[in-house]
């Protein structure tokens, strides 16, 4: 009868790479298990937010700072029919987005407070110029020159936005399409809210030529195109500080800052003659 050898290395090898295979299983099994458990938490967890009360947004848990233009009761009238709802599923772009469409809304800013709470922010738009739309009235422009809502009377004090052009007559008053010239008005609207001492009645454009006119004195300040317009209007910062009866006196008819380097007054009395600003 024959004799079988089996030689000792090649069974120690057998019993290893069993040992292996059965720790690969357990620890394949110890995955298995914590991922299912992760799962089964994950769908848990998403289920209590969906369904759970205390997840919940209701009339009482929305809490609104409104502003005087966008009133509490307009913003809850616009949210409160979707509620009661989950906080994983409130309609948030579609509320941002019909606050955003209110003309005196410059922006909205909706947050969740967890674990169910909803804060809304408006913040207005700030009444920077007064412009005539024709038959349509007068209405106000915020620094962007975006018109959002009818003029009053309190309005008298704000600055009229003139615009006078051979080549563009626009049917609105408000339509300004040329880009420098809307930046342009806008740092000069930016420069009077810094300068309070500067009270303006109106902003003119004409011909692509900026100005406007200082209410008390009605000066004339032509500040030509909007090239180097801040630098024209630190000029006339400096101007003011050396002849604040600028912004009293009827003795000047204009401010000319068409270089900034340049400044020159022209005196009511004798138009015609310039006389350079020491």
């Amino acid at each position: 009868m024959a004799k079988v050898f089996v030689r000792q290395d090649r069974i120690s090898s057998n019993l290893s790479a069993a040992r292996l295979r059965t720790k690969k299983r357990s620890r394949d099994l110890s995955k298995s298990v914590v991922v299912g458990l992760i799962t089964l938490l994950a769908v848990q967890g998403a289920s209590a937010l969906y369904l759970s009360p205390i997840f919940a947004i209701t009339s009482e848990s929305l809490f609104v700072t409104a502003s005087p233009l966008c009133t509490e009761s307009e913003i809850r009238n616009l949210i409160q029919p979707d509620l009661p709802k989950s906080i994983m599923r409130l309609p948030t772009s579609r509320w941002t987005d019909a606050l955003g469409n209110i003309p005196a809304v410059k922006s909205a800013k909706i947050s969740i407070g967890f674990p169910n709470k909803l804060n809304v922010v408006v913040v207005d738009r700030q009444a920077c110029l007064v412009s005539d739309l024709g038959s349509l009235g007068k209405c106000v422009l915020d620094g962007d020159l975006v018109p959002f809502r009818n003029a009053v009377a309190e309005d008298k004090s704000l600055p009229t936005l003139v615009l006078a052009s051979d080549n563009f007559k626009p049917d609105f008053g408000v339509c300004v399409t040329d880009a420098a010239q809307v930046a342009g008005i806008q740092t000069i609207t930016k420069w009077l809210s810094n300068h309070p001492n500067v009270a303006a009645s109106s902003i003119n454009i004409q011909n692509s030529h900026l100005a406007f006119v200082i209410s008390q004195s009605n000066v004339n300040v032509l500040l030509g195109t909007p090239r180097r317009l801040r630098e024209k209007l630190d000029s006339l910062e400096i101007l003011i500080d050396k002849r604040p009866d600028l912004l009293t006196s009827r003795k000047y008819s204009a401010v000319n800052l068409f270089s900034d380097e340049y400044p020159a007054l022209v005196i009511r009395s004798e138009s015609a003659e310039k006389s350079a600003v020491p």
